[in-house]
């Protein structure tokens, strides 16, 4: 059952948590690791006060699917440097305001149903 949400909640939520500026245009296709630079220990923060202030079940969710951990050691650098194979174990689907927005609709987290919403997922 779609749960009655408006987007400018989420918005407003977003810019809060976040300390985005109110000039700064936010999307449905504002992704969080690129254009909103939530990554790391701050991103798992960020997804789970997600989680909690819209009642979200996590459903499928994993941190690792759509972030790369933080802390590199100089080895791991140097085979990122040389590597297209280690480069494209780093690739990650992007979590997009539009995903995030679906799963507050939807008060649950599904991995197939939101990934497909980001056109980047895709490519």
């Amino acid at each position: 059952m779609i749960r009655a949400i408006a987007w400018e909640r989420l918005e407003a939520w977003v810019r809060k948590e976040n300390a985005t500026s109110p000039k700064k245009q936010l999307t449905r296709d504002t992704q969080l690791d690129d254009d909103l630079d939530v990554t790391g220990d701050e991103a798992e923060d960020f997804m789970e006060h997600f989680f909690k202030e819209f009642s979200i079940d996590f459903g499928d969710y994993n941190f690792d699917h759509y972030f790369v951990p933080e802390g590199f050691s100089p080895l791991e650098i140097f085979l990122l440097l040389i590597s297209k194979k280690k480069r494209a174990s780093y690739d990650r689907p992007p979590i997009t305001l539009g995903m995030l927005y679906q799963a507050a609709l939807d008060g649950r987290w599904d991995c197939a149903r939101l990934d497909s919403l980001s056109s980047l997922s895709q490519t």
